[in-house]
């Protein structure tokens, strides 16, 4: 059963949560992270040790995935992503150090906007590199994943806000400078699934990158 991304929580109000057999599924663009129980999704919407900071950290202060068509050549772009990569696998790190329920799928998608970077950086290294479209499928890759961090349930209400109006103007941006499609954009998404037959309860949800 697939869920909006926000739909959860009242899904989780309608449901036992004692009871065994729920999985979910995190599907936000490229990565995909499974066999979350119910215990740790009921972590993530009460997750007290929620670094507020995170979302202005990867998205707000990141002018390279909102600001208007102000790159000529390839080079401009790379330090941005570099230093934007450089804090995903710091902030990975960190989350590694001090493991919780909610960091075991807040990580994977940290790893996921790093990838999106790595990738437009390996692109725009190539000779006569498309710099509009190279940074069109960089915001495209990395917009699912912002948009979970964005309507985190213990954002900063003055942040969601902030956040969200710089995402609308990132999307205009993307339409009519970066050759970018609205059907491109992929909102991020949850699958439940039940089993009755569910033989012990998984310990951690695993994750993957197609």
């Amino acid at each position: 059963m697939k869920i909006a991304l926000n739909e959860i929580w009242n899904f989780l109000k309608m449901v036992n949560t004692k009871e065994q057999g729920w999985s979910y599924s995190l599907c936000a663009g490229k990565v995909k992270i499974d066999s979350i129980t119910t215990e740790t999704m009921l972590a993530l919407k009460e997750d007290e040790s929620y670094d507020t900071e995170l979302l202005p950290s990867i998205f707000t202060f990141r002018e390279i995935l909102w600001q208007p068509d102000v790159f000529t050549e390839a080079g401009m772009s790379i330090p941005s992503l570099r230093i934007l990569r450089a804090f995903c696998d710091e902030a990975c790190s960190e989350m590694e150090e001090n493991k919780s329920q909610a960091t075991q799928i807040y990580m994977p998608l940290i790893k996921g906007i790093g990838n999106c970077c790595g990738k437009a950086m390996d692109a725009l290294e190539k000779e006569k590199a498309d710099v509009k479209k190279i940074l069109g499928d960089f915001r495209t890759c990395a917009f699912p994943i912002i948009k979970f961090f964005i309507y985190h349930p213990k954002n900063r209400h003055d942040y969601f806000q902030d956040a969200q109006n710089r995402l609308n103007y990132a999307v205009k941006i993307m339409l009519t400078q970066f050759y970018g499609r609205y059907t491109e954009l992929e909102d991020p998404f949850w699958k439940v699934s039940f089993s009755k037959t569910k033989a012990k309860k998984d310990t951690e949800p695993k994750s993957e990158e197609q």
